[in-house]
């Protein structure tokens, strides 16, 4: 006890007091004018604001808020690596069914070739159909010909039966479109896997090899 009366009056002697520094901000406007305070001025609402302590020692700094332009490139930085983020699941997701779906690359070969052999012979039934309705039609034109040649109007069961023979024509015109159209992505899809099958093949086997 004697003890510490000796070093507290002996402190007071010296006038030394150990105090919590006060903190102390500023700031800088938009003019280049300084700012002090207990809080950020008003003024300074878009700069970066200083605490310093009463030795003027810098304790801490808070950065100046994003503007309108940071904010939205700061949105568009982030919703492009979300994208990137789940084009990245995706592919994942592909490789793994690619590995799991095929044990060699001919059974991509095989089930491409199989998918082909299903649209060609819808192609080729539809094209052998379509045929049949062009010879039906050239029949029934030349009925109305026939009969606008003897200065008779055409009859409504033939003129029905001729736009009713376009319609079916331009049905199969339509199918063979969507079904060549589905047959050229069929090969290109399968070309993309068993070029990306040999890529991820390629990749186990290299980190296999010691």
């Amino acid at each position: 006890m004697k003890r510490f009366l000796i070093i507290s009056c002996a402190i007071l002697a010296t006038g030394i007091f150990v105090l919590p520094a006060h903190a102390i901000k500023k700031c800088k406007d938009a003019q280049g004018h300084w700012h002090y305070g207990d809080n950020a001025a008003a003024a300074c609402n878009k700069s970066a604001i200083i605490e310093i302590d009463d030795r003027g020692i810098k304790r801490n700094e808070e950065a100046p808020p994003l503007t309108r332009k940071q904010l939205k490139d700061r949105a568009a930085t982030e919703a492009e690596k979300q994208r990137l983020a789940k084009l990245e699941a995706e592919q994942k997701r592909r490789d793994n069914l690619l590995l799991t779906s095929y044990g060699h690359e001919k059974d991509i070969a095989y089930v491409r070739d199989r998918k082909l052999a299903s649209i060609d012979a819808i192609i080729k039934g539809s094209e052998s159909t379509k045929k049949s309705f062009e010879s039906i039609l050239k029949r029934l034109e030349a009925q109305a010909a026939d009969e606008q040649r003897k200065g008779r109007s055409v009859p409504k069961k033939i003129a029905s039966n001729i736009a009713q023979t376009k319609e079916q024509i331009i049905e199969h015109e339509m199918t063979l479109k969507t079904k060549r159209k589905e047959r050229e992505q069929v090969i290109k899809r399968y070309e993309a896997d068993v070029k990306r099958y040999r890529e991820l093949k390629g990749k186990k086997s290299a980190a296999k090899t010691p």
